[in-house]
């Protein structure tokens, strides 16, 4: 089916009411009906080196929705996938950035580890004539089959079997394994990283705020001087509401945002701006 709009490219996006369009078309219908700017001057491919020197090659592209901009690296051979989510109205170039950044992150390190050829190991991963097995640390996407009656994983840009990788596990007999099921635009693991326990009670992570306020606070002024630095302090705290909010209960997660937003307007304090940029990463989240 051809683009409504074009009648040239093939149609990819169905509106309901209103018609199919290609992404083009229906990004630029879009950008005029929010009355935002479209960025169309980014780079259409991206290579980066993986943990191991080797290259991939990604398909950046861009999709305007009504209340959100989804920016996506498609891996052109092979199965990496990144997305990074802005507003509409927000400056793209930094999106774009955003996502650079997270393919680096993503190829800079390895959840599976080459295992040498010299003799066969039963519950290893193999692809390829190659042996793999897991790394104690990792990420993976979860992948629907073609059929739909199932799925498989995505390892390091491979396609990984679910019974491959319950195979895999057998090597970590007697271990306990922990697991965080987050959206494909939220922060990866990187080199040097991992999951920790981390407390999202809600009266936890408003102790946590107000013990962190009272490091900056002079009966309950906030110099000048001081504020870059309890902002600083202050994204970790914004960063457990978020956990809150993804994971926990997400009606708590805005009565304690509220609560922290309150409490910032309420500090006395002599700089310019304080505390507007905390105030709109919190709306960030609880929006």
């Amino acid at each position: 089916m051809k683009c409504k709009e074009c009648k040239t490219d093939e149609a990819i996006i169905h509106v309901e009411n209103i018609g199919d369009f290609c992404l083009n078309c229906h990004n630029e219908k879009m950008a005029d009906m929010l009355g935002v700017n479209r960025k169309t001057d980014f780079p259409k491919m991206i290579s980066v080196n993986d943990a191991d020197g080797e290259l991939h090659q990604f398909e950046i592209s861009n999709r305007i929705m009504p209340d959100i901009s989804i920016w996506n690296a498609d891996e052109v051979v092979g199965a990496y996938q990144f997305d990074v989510f802005a507003k509409p109205e927000e400056n793209q170039t930094l999106a774009i950035l955003e996502l650079h950044q997270k393919i680096m992150t993503g190829l800079g390190y390895k959840t599976l580890h080459r295992i040498p050829d010299g003799h066969f190991v039963s519950n290893a991963i193999h692809i390829d004539k190659k042996q793999y097995g897991l790394n104690s640390v990792g990420t993976c996407r979860i992948q629907p089959d073609e059929e739909g009656d199932g799925a498989y994983l995505v390892i390091d840009g491979k396609n990984i079997l679910l019974n491959d990788f319950g195979r895999a596990l057998t090597a970590f007999e007697g271990f306990n394994l922990d697991f965080q099921i987050r959206d494909l635009s939220e922060e990866i693991l990187g080199k040097d990283m991992v999951l920790r326990p981390v407390g999202i009670n809600a009266g936890v992570v408003l102790d946590h705020f107000e013990k962190t306020l009272g490091w900056f606070l002079e009966n309950d002024s906030l110099s000048w001087k001081r504020v870059s630095a309890c902002e600083e302090a202050l994204f970790e705290r914004i960063e457990e509401l978020e956990m809150l909010f993804n994971y926990g209960s997400r009606d708590e997660a805005v009565k304690v945002g509220a609560i922290m937003k309150n409490r910032l307007i309420s500090i006395d304090n002599d700089a310019d701006d304080f505390p507007n940029y905390l105030l709109d990463l919190i709306d960030r989240i609880i929006s």
